[in-house]
């Protein structure tokens, strides 16, 4: 299969990695490294990277950080190290990529982080639901049922923004000069 791109060996994925790495203030999963990585060049696949990522644990250049759940990784001081060294060999316009994907990454991980959701159930047929976006607002909801519950939280967190401004919107509604239109 034919690859386009400006990436192509494996230590030129390694300095893809490392690079953008560096750009993130936080651990993040293999999973944001996929997702933080391919979207800057089309020249290397999920298993190259795979194989290129995992290479560089043991050698010292990314850090393995056990999490709850899911395991964690940063870039380590010689990782930050070979990138100063190394960041001129990566293409310009896969620098360009690679910091505008990690900005992306970085805002969904910090909405997300600020996205919370939770069930309380008072007895059968009886939970509220409170969902809030952080430091913006709070809303609770009862429900009859787990389902319910489910879709209010999966929907809040897919949309919540949305939900924010079509609640203030509705919120900051002139009323009174619809019921004053409605009048006969």
């Amino acid at each position: 299969m034919v690859r386009y791109g400006f990436i192509h060996t494996k230590e030129d994925i390694k300095f893809l990695v490392l690079f953008a790495m560096d750009l993130l203030p936080f651990p993040v999963s293999f999973s944001t490294i996929v997702d933080l990585t391919t979207w800057c060049d089309e020249g290397f696949g999920y298993f190259e990277l795979s194989e290129a990522f995992y290479e560089m644990v043991p050698t010292g250049h990314i850090e393995e950080i056990p999490d709850e759940g899911e395991t964690l990784y940063t870039i380590t001081e010689k990782g930050r190290e070979a990138t100063r060294i190394f960041e001129k060999q990566l293409p310009y316009p896969v620098r360009e990529a690679a910091q505008r994907s990690a900005l992306r990454v970085v805002r969904q991980i910090r909405r997300d982080a600020g996205i919370h959701t939770a069930v309380t159930e008072h007895g059968p047929n009886d939970l509220t639901v409170r969902m809030e976006m952080e430091q913006v607002f709070a809303v609770e909801m009862n429900v009859v049922s787990h389902g319910q519950a489910a879709m209010l939280e999966r929907t809040f967190k897919e949309n919540a923004e949305a939900i924010y401004q079509t609640l203030l919107a509705a919120m900051t509604k002139n009323y009174a000069n619809e019921k004053e239109a409605q009048k006969p």
